[in-house]
């Protein structure tokens, strides 16, 4: 077991640290933005928002000739956020996923968001990378709900002049190559990580629980040698981050292999698949009327009196006849498994239904589709609110210092560890009385 953990840790150690670090930046996303990013925010006023319609309107003059694909409005001190995504090279349709809707509004967190592989709209026709990835660039444009003024435009895309946090992301996910390469690799050696935490609690178990040695296992020595503290800050930190850290990787794993998703929702729900509806809710097309976006005030207006207390509501623009309105409820403030999806008829309001673990509300699905919906807040820790992402925040750092204090251990024990080889004892030659040799003698010559 330590043969397998030291060789395993050896290999894969520069991409724990790499994803670890950059994992601990990521999960106070939403807070930095909140803190640095004040256009993010306006004066509360005693009067209601402006509607989707009236906001669109707006924006899309600023916009010229672009189409906005959403609205998300926040609380009351937060600012509307009326969303574009434009194809790379403009070419293509303009096929929405929910996952990217949610993204580019930054309510959220793109491709760690909770949604497994969502559906898309449009056949064919949009413009896409290697392993489905969309091409193109995200705009933001964030606006006074109150009064329409734009308040800031942001635009980033997954790979071209990406923003700081999109910058992280990447790096996190990929290791800054290209996805089709650098998720795998990073899904590797996740992998061996885990292994690496089950092997280091093997290594880690004491062999007699008895007073001196259960200090050495819970307890850090600060007064002692270098050597000895940076064992113990492997061997102490990597014992009480473990079961953090084996659940953060556990649900990090999702967003790198099928395989693994699909086995985990097998095992959380008993031994049911996961059901992976790749077709999006269609309109009736029968309809020969026009889309009209007044139709998206009243999703609105409709969400808002039957959830008075949400943090957020998200209304997505058809850009088909078939495509549905859809919309998302926001129950708490950065998080998002408690959250309501639904898809509307654009004509007729009447609400489709698609079977996902995704789909519909919070409340009505069963167990093992909660446990999915959790996956990204268990991941980054906010299932727990703030007290979580504090943990999974030092849980993430201990993870890229065991790395880094292990490989001192090893390289410690290359230089230092050869002992000389001890030199044989020289045997003493027994002493023999005279009287003994004389007797000896006359036998001799006796004989």
């Amino acid at each position: 077991m330590a043969w397998l953990h030291l060789w395993l840790g050896l290999a894969s150690g520069i991409i724990v640290v790499i994803v670890s670090l950059t994992g601990c930046i990521y999960v106070f996303e939403n807070e930095i933005k909140d803190f640095i990013e004040d256009w993010r925010f306006v004066k509360p006023q005693e009067k209601a928002f402006l509607l989707p319609s009236q906001l669109v309107s707006i924006a899309d003059k600023r916009m010229k000739d672009k189409k906005a694909t959403s609205v998300t409005f926040g609380a009351k001190d937060e600012a509307a956020i009326v969303g574009y995504f434009v194809e790379k090279k403009e070419e293509g349709g303009r096929g929405e996923r929910k996952k990217d809707l949610a993204q580019n509004n930054e309510k959220a967190k793109s491709e760690l968001k909770p949604q497994g592989k969502p559906s898309e709209k449009g056949k064919g026709k949009e413009k896409k990378g290697k392993g489905g990835r969309r091409q193109g660039t995200f705009i933001s444009v964030y606006m006074n709900p109150y009064t329409g003024d734009v308040l800031n435009v942001k635009t980033f895309s997954r790979g071209d002049s990406p923003d700081f946090f999109r910058w992280i992301l990447n790096g996190h996910r990929a290791l800054w190559l290209p996805y089709d390469i650098g998720r795998p690799i990073v899904g590797v050696a996740v992998l061996i990580f885990v292994v690496l935490l089950i092997s280091g609690i093997v290594l880690w178990w004491p062999t007699k629980w008895i007073k001196s040695i259960i200090d050495k296992s819970f307890k850090i020595k600060w007064d002692a040698s270098f050597k000895r503290v940076n064992y113990d800050m492997h061997n102490v930190f990597g014992f009480y981050s473990c079961i953090f850290l084996f659940f953060i990787a556990v649900t990090g794993l999702v967003w790198s292999f099928g395989w693994w998703s699909k086995s985990l929702y097998w095992v959380t729900s008993g031994g049911k698949p996961l059901v992976e509806n790749r077709e999006s809710p269609k309109s009736d097309t029968t309809h020969v009327k026009e889309f009209n976006i007044t139709t998206a005030d009243k999703v609105l207006l409709n969400l808002r009196k039957e959830n008075p207390q949400a943090a957020g509501i998200l209304i997505s623009i058809p850009a088909k006849s078939a495509d549905p309105i859809g919309a998302f409820v926001y129950k708490q403030k950065h998080t998002f498994y408690n959250m309501d999806r639904y898809s509307f008829d654009q004509q007729t309001l009447k609400e489709i239904s698609i079977k996902t673990p995704f789909s519909g509300k919070y409340v009505e699905a069963n167990i093992p589709d909660k446990i999915r919906r959790m996956n990204y807040d268990i991941h980054v820790g906010s299932v727990l609110g703030l007290t979580g992402k504090i943990i999974a925040f030092l849980a993430s750092l201990i993870s890229a210092s065991l790395p880094i204090t292990g490989f001192i251990i090893w390289w410690g024990k290359q230089k230092f560890g050869k002992k000389k080889p001890v030199a044989k004892p020289k045997v003493a030659t027994k002493a023999i009385p005279v009287s003994k040799l004389k007797k000896t003698a006359e036998q001799e010559v006796t004989a």
